[in-house]
Protein backbone atom coordinates (compact mmCIF):
# COMPACT_ATOMS: atom_id res chain seq x y z
CA UNK A 1 0.00 0.00 0.00
CA UNK A 2 1.38 2.99 -0.79
CA UNK A 3 1.01 5.78 2.02
CA UNK A 4 2.37 9.71 2.25
CA UNK A 5 5.05 10.32 -0.90
CA UNK A 6 6.52 14.12 -0.53
CA UNK A 7 5.46 13.76 -4.77
CA UNK A 8 2.91 12.40 -6.47
CA UNK A 9 2.35 11.74 -10.45
CA UNK A 10 -1.10 12.51 -10.55
CA UNK A 11 -1.90 15.02 -13.25
CA UNK A 12 -0.01 13.83 -16.26
CA UNK A 13 -0.77 14.69 -19.89
CA UNK A 14 -2.11 18.57 -19.00
CA UNK A 15 -0.25 20.08 -21.64
CA UNK A 16 0.72 24.01 -21.10
CA UNK A 17 1.22 26.34 -18.68
CA UNK A 18 2.05 29.47 -20.73
CA UNK A 19 5.55 30.53 -20.50
CA UNK A 20 5.08 33.63 -18.52
CA UNK A 21 2.04 34.17 -17.37
CA UNK A 22 -1.40 35.39 -17.69
CA UNK A 23 -0.22 38.70 -16.46
CA UNK A 24 1.70 39.02 -20.18
CA UNK A 25 -0.63 37.66 -22.26
CA UNK A 26 -3.23 39.39 -24.15
CA UNK A 27 -6.66 39.31 -24.18
CA UNK A 28 -7.80 36.97 -26.79
CA UNK A 29 -10.31 38.58 -29.48
CA UNK A 30 -13.45 36.28 -29.54
CA UNK A 31 -15.06 36.13 -32.38
CA UNK A 32 -18.66 37.39 -33.13
CA UNK A 33 -21.09 35.02 -35.02
CA UNK A 34 -24.25 35.88 -36.11
CA UNK A 35 -26.02 33.09 -38.03
CA UNK A 36 -29.67 32.70 -39.79
CA UNK A 37 -29.50 29.04 -40.20
CA UNK A 38 -30.12 25.53 -38.08
CA UNK A 39 -27.12 25.53 -35.68
CA UNK A 40 -28.24 22.18 -34.82
CA UNK A 41 -27.87 20.75 -38.07
CA UNK A 42 -24.43 22.31 -39.06
CA UNK A 43 -23.47 20.69 -35.71
CA UNK A 44 -24.48 17.47 -36.35
CA UNK A 45 -23.21 17.19 -40.03
CA UNK A 46 -19.81 18.45 -38.78
CA UNK A 47 -19.99 16.18 -35.65
CA UNK A 48 -20.70 13.18 -38.44
CA UNK A 49 -17.91 14.14 -40.72
CA UNK A 50 -15.26 14.31 -38.05
CA UNK A 51 -16.17 10.87 -37.24
CA UNK A 52 -16.04 9.25 -40.43
CA UNK A 53 -12.89 10.90 -41.19
CA UNK A 54 -10.56 10.59 -37.60
CA UNK A 55 -12.84 8.00 -36.06
CA UNK A 56 -13.62 9.94 -32.59
CA UNK A 57 -16.79 11.49 -31.84
CA UNK A 58 -16.81 14.73 -30.64
CA UNK A 59 -19.00 14.80 -27.04
CA UNK A 60 -20.93 17.79 -25.66
CA UNK A 61 -20.33 17.73 -22.00
CA UNK A 62 -20.16 21.52 -20.36
CA UNK A 63 -20.46 23.23 -23.88
CA UNK A 64 -21.78 22.14 -26.69
CA UNK A 65 -19.43 22.22 -29.88
CA UNK A 66 -19.68 24.66 -32.35
CA UNK A 67 -19.20 24.74 -35.40
CA UNK A 68 -15.84 27.02 -36.31
CA UNK A 69 -14.28 24.65 -33.48
CA UNK A 70 -15.36 21.23 -35.18
CA UNK A 71 -13.43 23.12 -37.96
CA UNK A 72 -10.47 24.40 -36.00
CA UNK A 73 -10.56 20.78 -34.49
CA UNK A 74 -10.88 19.10 -38.07
CA UNK A 75 -7.70 21.18 -39.39
CA UNK A 76 -4.91 20.15 -36.51
CA UNK A 77 -6.26 16.52 -37.43
CA UNK A 78 -5.66 16.21 -41.18
CA UNK A 79 -1.90 17.29 -40.26
CA UNK A 80 -1.95 13.56 -38.31
CA UNK A 81 -1.02 10.23 -39.58
CA UNK A 82 -2.88 7.23 -40.06
CA UNK A 83 -1.68 5.85 -37.25
CA UNK A 84 -3.15 8.11 -34.83
CA UNK A 85 -6.55 7.75 -36.69
CA UNK A 86 -9.49 5.52 -35.33
CA UNK A 87 -7.50 4.36 -32.24
CA UNK A 88 -9.74 1.94 -30.74
CA UNK A 89 -10.53 2.60 -27.61
CA UNK A 90 -10.81 5.53 -27.76
CA UNK A 91 -14.91 7.07 -28.16
CA UNK A 92 -14.21 10.78 -28.64
CA UNK A 93 -13.18 13.98 -27.37
CA UNK A 94 -15.25 16.00 -24.72
CA UNK A 95 -15.74 20.34 -24.11
CA UNK A 96 -16.00 22.02 -21.37
CA UNK A 97 -14.69 25.48 -20.48
CA UNK A 98 -11.61 24.60 -18.57
CA UNK A 99 -9.69 21.83 -16.53
CA UNK A 100 -11.51 20.40 -13.76
CA UNK A 101 -9.64 17.77 -12.20
CA UNK A 102 -6.38 19.41 -10.32
CA UNK A 103 -5.60 20.07 -7.04
CA UNK A 104 -7.10 22.64 -5.26
CA UNK A 105 -6.01 26.33 -6.20
CA UNK A 106 -4.07 25.02 -9.30
CA UNK A 107 -4.76 27.99 -12.10
CA UNK A 108 -6.63 26.31 -15.31
CA UNK A 109 -7.39 28.92 -16.82
CA UNK A 110 -4.10 29.22 -19.85
CA UNK A 111 -4.61 24.72 -19.67
CA UNK A 112 -6.24 24.43 -23.26
CA UNK A 113 -6.35 20.51 -23.30
CA UNK A 114 -5.65 17.72 -21.29
CA UNK A 115 -5.15 13.65 -21.91
CA UNK A 116 -6.96 10.76 -19.51
CA UNK A 117 -5.84 8.46 -17.79
CA UNK A 118 -3.42 9.37 -15.20
CA UNK A 119 -0.70 6.98 -13.72
CA UNK A 120 1.37 6.86 -11.06
CA UNK A 121 4.95 4.99 -11.35
CA UNK A 122 5.25 2.21 -8.80
CA UNK A 123 7.92 0.17 -7.99
CA UNK A 124 6.18 -3.17 -5.88
CA UNK A 125 8.67 -5.15 -4.11
CA UNK A 126 6.41 -7.98 -3.64
CA UNK A 127 6.27 -8.69 -8.06
CA UNK A 128 10.06 -7.02 -7.74
CA UNK A 129 8.59 -5.03 -11.06
CA UNK A 130 8.63 -1.02 -11.95
CA UNK A 131 4.97 -0.10 -12.68
CA UNK A 132 3.84 2.23 -14.44
CA UNK A 133 0.01 2.10 -12.71
CA UNK A 134 -2.67 3.28 -15.49
CA UNK A 135 -5.57 5.13 -14.02
CA UNK A 136 -9.27 3.29 -14.13
CA UNK A 137 -11.00 6.36 -15.87
CA UNK A 138 -11.99 6.64 -19.64
CA UNK A 139 -8.92 7.14 -22.16
CA UNK A 140 -9.72 10.65 -23.80
CA UNK A 141 -8.86 14.26 -24.09
CA UNK A 142 -10.58 17.24 -22.80
CA UNK A 143 -10.35 20.44 -24.66
CA UNK A 144 -10.82 24.03 -22.87
CA UNK A 145 -12.97 26.60 -24.04
CA UNK A 146 -9.43 29.05 -23.74
CA UNK A 147 -7.95 26.43 -26.84
CA UNK A 148 -10.11 27.52 -29.57
CA UNK A 149 -9.42 31.16 -29.27
CA UNK A 150 -5.75 30.38 -29.94
CA UNK A 151 -3.95 30.87 -33.82
CA UNK A 152 -4.61 27.81 -35.94
CA UNK A 153 -0.75 27.21 -36.24
CA UNK A 154 -1.12 26.75 -31.56
CA UNK A 155 -4.17 24.62 -32.26
CA UNK A 156 -2.19 22.19 -34.20
CA UNK A 157 0.39 21.60 -32.16
CA UNK A 158 -1.50 21.52 -28.90
CA UNK A 159 -4.03 18.84 -30.53
CA UNK A 160 -1.21 16.77 -32.02
CA UNK A 161 0.74 17.10 -28.52
CA UNK A 162 -2.69 15.34 -27.03
CA UNK A 163 -2.96 12.83 -29.72
CA UNK A 164 0.77 11.83 -28.73
CA UNK A 165 -0.11 11.19 -25.41
CA UNK A 166 -2.80 8.95 -26.83
CA UNK A 167 -0.71 7.23 -29.35
CA UNK A 168 1.59 6.76 -26.61
CA UNK A 169 -1.01 5.23 -23.94
CA UNK A 170 -2.46 2.68 -26.75
CA UNK A 171 1.23 1.40 -27.86
CA UNK A 172 2.34 0.11 -24.64
CA UNK A 173 4.05 3.35 -23.28
CA UNK A 174 6.60 3.95 -25.89
CA UNK A 175 7.85 6.59 -23.88
CA UNK A 176 8.13 4.43 -21.17
CA UNK A 177 10.36 1.73 -22.91
CA UNK A 178 14.49 1.13 -22.71
CA UNK A 179 14.46 2.27 -26.49
CA UNK A 180 13.57 5.76 -25.94
CA UNK A 181 14.58 6.64 -22.74
CA UNK A 182 18.28 5.25 -23.87
CA UNK A 183 17.66 7.71 -26.44
CA UNK A 184 16.32 10.63 -24.50
CA UNK A 185 18.97 9.81 -21.70
CA UNK A 186 16.11 10.01 -18.90
CA UNK A 187 17.28 7.97 -15.99
CA UNK A 188 15.42 6.70 -13.19
CA UNK A 189 15.50 7.49 -9.13
CA UNK A 190 13.96 5.65 -6.44
CA UNK A 191 11.41 8.37 -4.55
CA UNK A 192 10.67 6.92 -0.78
CA UNK A 193 7.78 7.52 0.95
CA UNK A 194 7.75 9.89 4.00
CA UNK A 195 6.81 6.76 6.69
CA UNK A 196 8.37 4.28 4.46
CA UNK A 197 10.14 1.18 5.94
CA UNK A 198 12.11 -1.63 4.54
CA UNK A 199 10.24 -3.68 2.22
CA UNK A 200 7.57 -0.83 1.62
CA UNK A 201 6.63 0.00 -2.17
CA UNK A 202 7.97 3.15 -3.31
CA UNK A 203 7.86 5.79 -6.38
CA UNK A 204 9.92 6.29 -8.85
CA UNK A 205 10.80 9.30 -11.57
CA UNK A 206 12.59 10.23 -14.40
CA UNK A 207 15.39 12.52 -14.52
CA UNK A 208 16.64 14.52 -17.28
CA UNK A 209 20.31 14.28 -18.15
CA UNK A 210 21.25 18.29 -17.08
CA UNK A 211 24.48 18.29 -19.05
CA UNK A 212 22.34 17.68 -22.12
CA UNK A 213 21.69 20.92 -24.17
CA UNK A 214 18.59 20.60 -25.24
CA UNK A 215 15.27 18.07 -25.61
CA UNK A 216 12.21 17.79 -27.60
CA UNK A 217 11.89 21.48 -29.23
CA UNK A 218 9.40 23.49 -26.93
CA UNK A 219 6.02 25.41 -28.38
CA UNK A 220 6.08 28.93 -28.20
CA UNK A 221 3.27 28.64 -25.08
CA UNK A 222 5.41 26.31 -23.40
CA UNK A 223 8.29 26.91 -20.51
CA UNK A 224 12.11 26.13 -22.41
CA UNK A 225 12.05 22.93 -19.49
CA UNK A 226 8.65 21.77 -20.67
CA UNK A 227 10.25 18.55 -22.22
CA UNK A 228 12.29 17.63 -18.96
CA UNK A 229 9.51 17.30 -17.15
CA UNK A 230 9.40 13.53 -18.16
CA UNK A 231 9.79 11.59 -21.01
CA UNK A 232 6.19 11.57 -21.82
CA UNK A 233 5.96 15.27 -22.36
CA UNK A 234 9.34 14.77 -24.75
CA UNK A 235 7.50 12.36 -26.69
CA UNK A 236 4.41 14.25 -26.95
CA UNK A 237 6.67 17.29 -27.93
CA UNK A 238 9.01 15.30 -30.40
CA UNK A 239 5.72 14.18 -32.16
CA UNK A 240 4.49 17.72 -32.46
CA UNK A 241 7.74 18.63 -33.94
CA UNK A 242 7.78 16.06 -36.01
CA UNK A 243 4.81 17.20 -38.14
CA UNK A 244 5.19 20.91 -37.49
CA UNK A 245 8.92 22.51 -37.30
CA UNK A 246 11.24 21.78 -40.27
CA UNK A 247 14.43 21.71 -38.75
CA UNK A 248 13.86 19.12 -36.13
CA UNK A 249 15.07 16.34 -38.44
CA UNK A 250 18.53 18.23 -38.11
CA UNK A 251 18.44 18.96 -34.58
CA UNK A 252 16.91 15.66 -33.13
CA UNK A 253 18.11 13.20 -35.82
CA UNK A 254 17.86 10.16 -33.41
CA UNK A 255 14.45 11.22 -32.33
CA UNK A 256 13.55 12.02 -36.01
CA UNK A 257 14.90 8.45 -37.23
CA UNK A 258 12.91 6.58 -34.04
CA UNK A 259 9.38 8.04 -34.97
CA UNK A 260 9.82 7.91 -38.46
CA UNK A 261 10.02 4.28 -38.07
CA UNK A 262 8.15 3.22 -35.26
CA UNK A 263 5.45 5.80 -34.85
CA UNK A 264 4.56 7.94 -38.48
CA UNK A 265 4.68 4.69 -40.85
CA UNK A 266 7.31 6.41 -42.66
CA UNK A 267 5.17 9.33 -43.13
CA UNK A 268 7.49 12.46 -43.45
CA UNK A 269 6.25 16.13 -43.43
CA UNK A 270 9.13 18.25 -44.59
CA UNK A 271 11.78 17.49 -47.46
CA UNK A 272 14.67 15.09 -46.33
CA UNK A 273 18.24 16.26 -46.39
CA UNK A 274 21.59 14.77 -45.17
CA UNK A 275 22.92 17.84 -43.94
CA UNK A 276 23.64 18.50 -40.08
CA UNK A 277 22.02 21.42 -37.83
CA UNK A 278 24.60 23.79 -37.67
CA UNK A 279 25.14 23.97 -41.68
CA UNK A 280 21.72 23.87 -42.60
CA UNK A 281 20.38 26.48 -40.60
CA UNK A 282 23.87 28.74 -41.57
CA UNK A 283 22.63 28.01 -45.03
CA UNK A 284 18.83 28.78 -44.77
CA UNK A 285 19.95 31.94 -43.02
CA UNK A 286 22.55 32.94 -45.60
CA UNK A 287 20.24 32.71 -48.15
CA UNK A 288 17.70 34.72 -46.06
CA UNK A 289 19.63 37.67 -45.90
CA UNK A 290 21.30 37.73 -49.17
CA UNK A 291 17.07 37.21 -50.56
CA UNK A 292 16.25 40.07 -47.95
CA UNK A 293 13.25 38.02 -46.66
CA UNK A 294 13.45 39.19 -43.19
CA UNK A 295 9.85 37.30 -42.23
CA UNK A 296 12.39 34.07 -43.12
CA UNK A 297 15.00 35.34 -41.30
CA UNK A 298 12.45 35.66 -37.88
CA UNK A 299 11.22 32.27 -38.89
CA UNK A 300 14.43 30.40 -38.49
CA UNK A 301 15.32 32.27 -35.44
CA UNK A 302 12.56 31.20 -34.19
CA UNK A 303 12.83 27.72 -34.89
CA UNK A 304 16.64 27.85 -33.16
CA UNK A 305 15.06 29.38 -30.30
CA UNK A 306 13.05 26.49 -29.15
CA UNK A 307 16.11 24.75 -27.92
CA UNK A 308 19.47 26.38 -27.13
CA UNK A 309 22.34 25.72 -29.38
CA UNK A 310 25.26 28.07 -28.08
CA UNK A 311 27.96 27.52 -30.73
CA UNK A 312 24.98 28.25 -33.36
CA UNK A 313 23.57 31.53 -31.66
CA UNK A 314 26.83 32.86 -31.76
CA UNK A 315 26.89 32.49 -35.90
CA UNK A 316 23.72 34.01 -35.77
CA UNK A 317 24.49 36.53 -34.04
CA UNK A 318 27.04 37.73 -35.39
CA UNK A 319 25.70 38.15 -38.74
CA UNK A 320 22.87 39.57 -37.65
CA UNK A 321 25.37 42.35 -36.32
CA UNK A 322 27.49 42.70 -39.62
CA UNK A 323 24.09 43.27 -41.28
CA UNK A 324 22.69 46.36 -39.19
CA UNK A 325 26.08 47.79 -39.66
CA UNK A 326 24.68 48.39 -43.58
CA UNK A 327 22.74 51.68 -44.13
CA UNK A 328 20.25 51.85 -41.77
CA UNK A 329 16.67 50.33 -43.33
CA UNK A 330 13.92 50.72 -40.50
CA UNK A 331 12.26 47.42 -42.20
CA UNK A 332 14.92 45.70 -41.84
CA UNK A 333 16.24 46.58 -38.86
CA UNK A 334 13.04 46.02 -36.64
CA UNK A 335 13.00 42.39 -38.55
CA UNK A 336 16.49 41.93 -37.39
CA UNK A 337 15.72 42.77 -34.19
CA UNK A 338 12.89 40.78 -34.13
CA UNK A 339 14.92 37.91 -34.84
CA UNK A 340 17.05 38.59 -31.95
CA UNK A 341 14.79 37.90 -29.29
CA UNK A 342 14.47 34.40 -30.16
CA UNK A 343 18.32 33.81 -29.27
CA UNK A 344 19.06 33.89 -25.86
CA UNK A 345 23.12 34.70 -26.61
CA UNK A 346 23.59 37.83 -24.25
CA UNK A 347 25.47 39.11 -27.32
CA UNK A 348 21.82 39.76 -28.83
CA UNK A 349 20.28 41.64 -26.32
CA UNK A 350 22.93 43.99 -27.43
CA UNK A 351 21.78 44.41 -30.89
CA UNK A 352 18.32 45.65 -29.58
CA UNK A 353 19.80 47.96 -27.66
CA UNK A 354 21.84 49.32 -30.50
CA UNK A 355 19.29 49.73 -32.43
CA UNK A 356 17.17 51.45 -29.74
CA UNK A 357 19.62 53.75 -28.67
CA UNK A 358 20.39 54.83 -32.23
CA UNK A 359 16.43 55.19 -32.72
CA UNK A 360 17.06 53.18 -35.49
CA UNK A 361 14.13 50.85 -33.96
CA UNK A 362 11.43 53.17 -31.99
CA UNK A 363 11.05 50.73 -28.41
CA UNK A 364 7.30 50.94 -28.35
CA UNK A 365 7.04 49.68 -31.63
CA UNK A 366 9.50 46.08 -31.32
CA UNK A 367 7.70 45.62 -27.86
CA UNK A 368 4.69 44.88 -29.92
CA UNK A 369 6.11 41.82 -30.83
CA UNK A 370 5.03 39.13 -27.58
CA UNK A 371 8.06 37.56 -27.31
CA UNK A 372 10.14 40.52 -27.26
CA UNK A 373 7.62 41.84 -24.38
CA UNK A 374 8.33 38.66 -22.72
CA UNK A 375 12.63 38.94 -22.88
CA UNK A 376 12.30 42.83 -22.02
CA UNK A 377 13.55 44.09 -18.87
CA UNK A 378 10.39 44.85 -17.24
CA UNK A 379 9.27 41.44 -18.15
CA UNK A 380 11.99 39.58 -16.48
CA UNK A 381 12.33 41.71 -13.65
CA UNK A 382 8.85 42.20 -12.67
CA UNK A 383 7.74 38.87 -13.26
CA UNK A 384 10.24 36.43 -14.80
CA UNK A 385 13.26 36.33 -12.76
CA UNK A 386 10.94 36.15 -9.66
CA UNK A 387 9.96 32.54 -11.14
CA UNK A 388 10.59 29.81 -8.50
CA UNK A 389 12.78 26.45 -8.94
CA UNK A 390 10.31 23.37 -9.98
CA UNK A 391 10.70 19.91 -9.99
CA UNK A 392 13.17 19.51 -7.06
CA UNK A 393 14.14 16.10 -6.12
CA UNK A 394 16.24 15.09 -3.40
CA UNK A 395 18.82 11.82 -3.54
CA UNK A 396 21.44 9.55 -2.68
CA UNK A 397 24.22 8.55 -5.03
CA UNK A 398 27.74 7.11 -3.78
CA UNK A 399 27.06 8.15 -0.14
CA UNK A 400 26.70 11.85 -1.51
CA UNK A 401 23.50 13.99 -1.25
CA UNK A 402 22.01 16.24 -4.10
CA UNK A 403 19.34 17.44 -5.41
CA UNK A 404 18.47 18.29 -8.68
CA UNK A 405 15.49 20.89 -10.60
CA UNK A 406 14.37 22.84 -13.23
CA UNK A 407 15.17 26.56 -13.50
CA UNK A 408 12.52 27.39 -16.00
CA UNK A 409 13.77 31.39 -16.31
CA UNK A 410 17.70 30.06 -16.49
CA UNK A 411 18.22 30.68 -20.08
CA UNK A 412 16.31 34.30 -20.25
CA UNK A 413 18.55 35.34 -17.62
CA UNK A 414 21.57 34.45 -19.19
CA UNK A 415 19.78 36.25 -22.27
CA UNK A 416 19.42 39.36 -19.60
CA UNK A 417 23.25 39.39 -18.82
CA UNK A 418 22.20 37.51 -15.09
CA UNK A 419 24.22 35.43 -13.53
CA UNK A 420 22.25 32.88 -11.23
CA UNK A 421 23.83 31.46 -7.67
CA UNK A 422 21.70 29.13 -5.83
CA UNK A 423 20.80 29.36 -2.39
CA UNK A 424 19.53 26.06 -0.38
CA UNK A 425 18.72 25.40 3.26
CA UNK A 426 17.18 22.67 4.99
CA UNK A 427 15.73 22.64 7.87
CA UNK A 428 13.64 19.85 10.68
CA UNK A 429 10.54 19.64 9.90
CA UNK A 430 8.60 22.28 12.25
CA UNK A 431 11.96 24.24 13.63
CA UNK A 432 13.45 27.48 11.66
CA UNK A 433 16.45 27.15 12.71
CA UNK A 434 18.36 25.63 9.57
CA UNK A 435 20.44 21.87 9.89
CA UNK A 436 22.38 22.79 6.64
CA UNK A 437 22.97 25.18 4.00
CA UNK A 438 25.14 25.88 0.88
CA UNK A 439 25.09 27.88 -2.18
CA UNK A 440 25.97 26.83 -5.90
CA UNK A 441 27.27 28.80 -8.98
CA UNK A 442 27.69 26.95 -12.11
CA UNK A 443 30.33 28.35 -13.92
CA UNK A 444 29.34 26.35 -17.12
CA UNK A 445 25.76 27.15 -19.49
CA UNK A 446 22.76 26.42 -17.86
CA UNK A 447 20.21 24.67 -20.10
CA UNK A 448 17.05 24.81 -17.39
CA UNK A 449 18.44 21.69 -15.26
CA UNK A 450 20.52 22.18 -12.37
CA UNK A 451 22.19 19.39 -10.14
CA UNK A 452 23.94 20.46 -6.54
CA UNK A 453 25.84 18.15 -4.75
CA UNK A 454 24.68 19.28 -1.46
CA UNK A 455 28.14 18.21 0.64
CA UNK A 456 30.04 19.91 -1.64
CA UNK A 457 28.25 23.13 -1.21
CA UNK A 458 27.66 23.35 2.00
CA UNK A 459 28.87 25.76 4.04
CA UNK A 460 30.79 24.18 6.98
CA UNK A 461 30.17 20.28 7.47
CA UNK A 462 26.77 18.41 6.82
CA UNK A 463 25.10 15.51 7.90
CA UNK A 464 21.64 15.43 7.98
CA UNK A 465 19.87 13.04 10.07
CA UNK A 466 17.69 9.77 8.98
CA UNK A 467 14.20 8.29 9.31
CA UNK A 468 13.44 12.24 10.27
CA UNK A 469 11.11 14.76 8.52
CA UNK A 470 13.31 17.21 6.28
CA UNK A 471 12.44 20.38 5.05
CA UNK A 472 14.33 21.56 1.76
CA UNK A 473 14.32 25.32 0.45
CA UNK A 474 16.05 26.13 -2.86
CA UNK A 475 15.75 29.70 -4.37
CA UNK A 476 17.99 31.75 -7.41
CA UNK A 477 20.04 34.61 -6.93
CA UNK A 478 19.98 36.58 -10.10
CA UNK A 479 22.58 39.34 -10.45
CA UNK A 480 23.76 41.61 -13.21
CA UNK A 481 27.45 42.02 -12.77
CA UNK A 482 27.92 45.75 -14.75
CA UNK A 483 24.14 46.92 -13.87
CA UNK A 484 24.18 45.89 -10.18
CA UNK A 485 20.63 44.63 -9.74
CA UNK A 486 19.57 42.16 -7.71
CA UNK A 487 16.99 39.70 -8.49
CA UNK A 488 15.88 37.19 -5.53
CA UNK A 489 13.15 34.22 -6.80
CA UNK A 490 10.35 32.77 -4.60
CA UNK A 491 11.80 29.94 -2.41
CA UNK A 492 10.61 26.89 -3.31
CA UNK A 493 9.78 23.81 -0.65
CA UNK A 494 9.81 20.31 -0.24
CA UNK A 495 8.73 18.03 2.43
CA UNK A 496 11.50 14.46 2.39
CA UNK A 497 13.01 11.91 4.65
CA UNK A 498 15.93 10.06 4.45
CA UNK A 499 15.01 5.69 4.96
CA UNK A 500 17.90 3.71 6.44
CA UNK A 501 19.46 2.23 3.92
CA UNK A 502 17.38 3.07 0.81
CA UNK A 503 18.36 3.04 -2.30
CA UNK A 504 17.42 5.97 -4.54
CA UNK A 505 19.53 4.12 -7.52
CA UNK A 506 17.56 2.84 -9.89
CA UNK A 507 19.74 0.06 -12.37
CA UNK A 508 20.57 0.71 -15.54
CA UNK A 509 18.10 -0.11 -18.29
CA UNK A 510 15.41 -1.51 -16.01
CA UNK A 511 12.78 -2.48 -17.56
CA UNK A 512 9.08 -0.93 -16.74
CA UNK A 513 5.91 -2.86 -16.81
CA UNK A 514 2.96 -0.98 -18.62
CA UNK A 515 -0.46 -2.30 -15.79
CA UNK A 516 -3.53 -1.17 -17.49
CA UNK A 517 -7.04 -1.44 -15.65
CA UNK A 518 -9.53 -3.81 -15.98
CA UNK A 519 -11.97 -2.12 -18.73
CA UNK A 520 -13.24 -2.84 -22.00
CA UNK A 521 -10.98 -0.08 -23.87
CA UNK A 522 -7.63 -1.57 -22.56
CA UNK A 523 -8.47 -5.24 -23.19
CA UNK A 524 -6.66 -5.67 -25.67
CA UNK A 525 -3.78 -4.55 -23.81
CA UNK A 526 -3.54 -6.41 -21.11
Amino acid sequence: MLKRFFFLFILNFVFIFYFFGNGLTQEPKRPFYEYQGNYRDEIDALKKEFIDKFGYELIDLEHEWRPWEIKKLSIAFSNLPETFLKIKGVKGFYHLSQFRGGPEGMPVDDIPAATFPSFQTVYRNAKMAYQVEVGNQEPRIEFYSNLFYEDQKNINIIVQHEMAHIYDIFNNYISFSSEWLKLTEFDLIHLPALDSRPGDDYLFALLNNFKKPHYAPVSSNQLPTYSRQNSQEDFANSVAAYINYPYFQFSHPKRYKFLKEKVFGGTHYFPEEDMGYLEKITLDFDQALKNKNWEKIIKIAEEVGRNYSPELEKKLVLKIENKIKDTPDSVRDLKLAVASCFLVDPSSLNIRKKLIRKKRVPLQVLLKDRRCALMARRSFEKELGLWSMRNIYFFRSKGQDYIQFMDPVSLTSRARGFDTRYNWRVFNEGSNIHLAEGNFHNEEINFGSVKINLGETAVGTMKLPVGKPLILEVGAQRVHPIEFKRLNSKIAKIRFVIPVGFNYKAPKQARIRIVYPLRPEFKSLN
